[in-house]
Order: C-alpha cells, then sequence, then structure tokens
C-alpha cells in the first residue's frame, strides 16, 4: 500500500484523440512511473457516455514525492509531445491526494471513482462513514480487489505549473475521491449500488458528486 495517489480525469480533442492515447503509453505513463517514488501508472476509458472519458492514476509513496525536483521540473519543462499534447486536454481535473483509507492490494480491470465536495457536510463525518459503514466491507464482496478513499491536498493539485499554463481551461477539482475497483464491470456497479454512495454523499451535505465507471487500458509498474 501507497500513502498517495495521483488521479487525472479529462477529454482529448476529438481530432487528437489516437495521438493522445499514443502520448500516454509511449511517453507520459512512462515518464512519471520513472520518478522518485512513483510505484506505478495506469490509464482507463470511461464505461458510458459523458465528460472525462479518460482517467489515469499512480500509485505514489508518499505526498512529498510530489515535491520532488525531478517532477517539479518535469511539470515546468514538458517535452515537446507533451506540450502538444497538454494543449489538447480537455475538461482536466487533477487529484494529487493522501490514501485516507485502503482495503485490499490488487488493481480492478475496472475502477467506479465518486468525486465529491464535502459542501455543507461535516468532511470528517463524512470520511467516517466511507471508511467504515459504505466501504469497508465492500472488499469481500465478490470480484472486489480494493476499495479507497482519497483527499486531495489542494496547494498541490492546483498548483501553477508549466503544463498548467499550457492547457486552454482551468483545471477543475476533485477534494475527495471514494474509489471502488473489481474483476468485472458488474461487480462493482453491484458493489457501487450496495454501498449507496451517492446518495450517501447527498443526504451528508455533498455536493457535486460525479460518478464514473472506468475499464483499464492498460497498467506500468515501477
Amino acid at each position: 500500500m501507497t500513502d498517495a495517489v495521483m488521479a487525472v480525469w479529462g477529454d482529448a480533442a476529438p481530432e487528437s484523440d489516437a495521438e493522445f492515447s499514443e502520448w500516454y503509453h509511449r511517453e507520459h505513463i512512462p515518464e512519471r512511473v520513472g520518478m522518485p517514488g512513483w510505484r506505478n501508472g495506469r490509464r482507463y476509458r470511461k464505461l458510458g457516455r459523458g465528460k472525462h472519458r479518460y482517467l489515469a492514476a499512480y500509485d505514489v509513496e508518499r505526498l512529498a514525492c510530489f515535491d520532488d525536483p525531478v517532477y517539479r521540473h518535469a511539470l515546468d519543462h514538458p517535452t515537446e509531445w507533451t506540450s502538444r499534447m497538454m494543449q489538447e486536454f480537455r475538461n482536466f481535473v487533477r487529484a494529487t491526494s493522501r490514501v485516507r483509507f485502503c482495503s485490499g492490494d490488487a488493481l480492478g480491470a475496472v475502477v467506479a471513482t465518486v468525486r465529491y465536495d464535502p459542501g455543507t457536510g461535516d468532511p470528517e463525518a463524512i470520511a467516517r462513514w466511507l471508511a467504515g459503514a459504505a466501504l469497508h466491507d465492500l472488499r469481500t464482496r465478490e470480484g472486489i480487489t480494493r476499495v479507497q478513499h482519497w483527499q486531495a491536498d489542494m496547494g498541490r493539485s492546483l498548483a501553477a505549473t508549466g503544463e498548467q499554463a499550457i492547457r486552454r481551461s482551468t483545471d477543475g477539482e476533485a477534494p475527495f475521491t471514494a474509489v471502488i475497483e473489481g474483476t468485472d464491470r458488474a461487480f462493482v456497479e453491484a458493489a457501487l449500488k450496495e454501498a449507496g454512495i451517492v446518495d450517501g454523499l447527498a443526504e451528508r451535505g455533498a455536493n457535486s458528486v460525479d460518478t464514473g465507471l472506468y475499464a483499464m487500458m492498460f497498467a506500468l509498474h515501477a
């Protein structure tokens, strides 16, 4: 288990979608996974319609790894290919987060992410509910490989960088994210429904709740 995660949700401009995918698996994720403390990188495609067609996620040893000079240099001095692809991002959301809760070690082929802002709710009360009644027992369900709760470090997530300056729109926010991973879409959808996360967040005052179901395209380990 690692203590931190980087997740990026977004879309590519339609005319650049094919090159966007090539860039991710040939350059971008290998570059990131080669940095100090970065354990793995995965890319996913959304199952269904709507924004944020793609998700990229990385398990990282600790939050301090995001302050490492090697990573900071890459953010401020992107390659020529990265600079071109940054202009093609749409609906970009990045969360540099600590892992508040994790049960399970295996990466799932399918992942559900539920992003939210605590809104008028109590962030700590919501976190306790997610780690307890909502997520804790899901790990024992058939086909569920890992469940997590992430809390973004908003300063790191929204920090001004050379890459950020190239993107055409303001980055979105993902203060908190609940995550369910499994071996098959049906298992993950059933677990998400059983947990009642979306309704439970609304009942507790959270807003900006956004749920996405994603299938893994590839993974790379350090």
